[in-house]
């Protein structure tokens, strides 16, 4: 399996800002049903990994969370903050953009937040930054805190891999270029159940791509 390294993973990203944001067609249903499962609307302090151009905190600030709740989103794009700095603008008092690579942990957020979100993240990363960045997450996360993620994955919940997903998977594995290193991961098998409850699960797969939705509690 061929992963791009954080800084190729940077530049695409730096170069491709414009294309973020009209992957809704199959990421927007996984939003919702992070939401349904994520009990945002008495989330006090939101932390996001990989928040990209704001497209999932517009959501939550808008219409999900309380009025006095803050959001934090880190991302390794300049370019990516900067749309989602204009995109988050009516919610500036509230809502902070960094710059960071999490790939190298979460410095300064130690139980500082009751969600934890990563959406389409740990698809890009490899299996050992995966394993560094859930150690971090928990270390985020305050008791009972809860992890929101959402990721594209090969098969849906009774096992079938669409056509589109296969084709997706080739790709990545051939010109990993094409699709920034994005490839089907399973999130519910990378958290350990001695440290985290499962609370909500499911697979959705708008226009034949699955993703994969997990909501899970801080043990």
């Amino acid at each position: 399996m061929s992963y791009l390294t954080p800084e190729e993973v940077r530049l695409f990203y730096e170069r491709n800002v414009p294309r973020q944001d009209r992957q809704g067609w199959y990421e927007d249903d996984a939003f919702d049903r992070l939401i349904a499962h994520g009990r945002f609307d008495n989330a006090q302090a939101v932390l996001e990994a990989g928040c990209g151009t704001g497209r999932f905190a517009e959501m939550l600030l808008s219409r999900h969370l309380p009025d006095h709740a803050r959001y934090t989103g880190l991302d390794i794009s300049s370019a990516m903050l900067a749309r989602a700095a204009r995109r988050l603008q009516p919610w500036a008092l509230r809502a902070k953009l960094k710059p960071a690579d999490v790939t190298l942990g979460l410095t300064g957020h130690k139980g500082s937040a009751d969600r934890v979100i990563a959406t389409y993240l740990f698809d890009i990363l490899s299996p050992g930054h995966s394993r560094v960045l859930l150690d971090e997450m928990q270390g985020v996360l305050r008791t009972n805190g809860l992890l929101c993620l959402a990721s594209l994955t090969p098969e849906t919940e009774t096992g079938d891999t669409t056509i589109l997903t296969q084709l997706w998977t080739l790709v990545q594995r051939v010109w990993p270029w094409i699709v920034g290193g994005c490839r089907p991961v399973r999130l519910r098998r990378m958290l350990d159940e001695n440290r985290w409850e499962i609370l909500a699960h499911e697979t959705v797969s708008p226009r034949g791509l699955t993703s994969e939705v997990v909501v899970a509690r801080k043990l």
